[in-house]
C-alpha cells in the first residue's frame, strides 16, 4: 500500500480538476474568437465597420486573452501539484494557507469578465 495514498489521490485529483479548468477556458477562448470570426462573415461586413479596431474585434480579443490564461493556468497546476507531493511526501508538518493559484485565476477570469460585460455593453 502506499502511504498517505487519500491524499496523494486527493492530490492528483485537484491537479486533473485544474486542468479541466484550463482546458475548458482554451476552448471557450477559442470559441469566442471563431465566434467573432462568424459574425463578420454573415453579417457581410468588413472588419473595420463591424468593430473599429481593425482586423480583430473585441470578441477576438477576449479570446484570445482566455486562451493565454488557460495556458498559463497549466503549468501554474502543474507546479502547484508538484508542491503539494512534495509537501505529503515531506515527514515534516505544512500549515496550510491561501492558494495563490486559486486567487490569480479568479482575479484573471474576473478582468476577462468585466472585459465580456464592457464589450456586450458597447457592440
Amino acid at each position: 500500500m502506499i502511504p498517505r495514498y487519500t491524499d496523494h489521490a486527493a492530490n492528483e485529483r485537484t491537479f486533473l480538476a485544474w486542468v479541466r479548468t484550463a482546458l475548458a477556458i482554451i476552448a471557450f477562448g477559442c470559441f469566442l474568437a471563431k465566434f467573432d470570426l462568424f459574425l463578420r462573415l454573415v453579417a457581410h461586413i468588413p472588419p473595420t465597420h463591424l468593430t473599429g479596431v481593425g482586423p480583430r474585434g473585441p470578441a477576438s480579443l477576449l479570446g484570445a486573452a482566455l486562451v493565454a490564461a488557460g495556458t498559463i493556468l497549466l503549468p501554474a497546476a502543474l507546479w502547484h501539484y508538484l508542491a503539494a507531493r512534495r509537501d505529503i511526501l515531506s515527514p515534516d508538518t505544512h500549515s496550510v494557507g491561501v492558494n495563490p493559484l486559486s486567487i490569480i485565476l479568479v482575479c484573471v477570469l474576473g478582468l476577462v469578465g468585466v472585459f465580456a460585460f464592457i464589450m456586450l455593453l458597447t457592440t
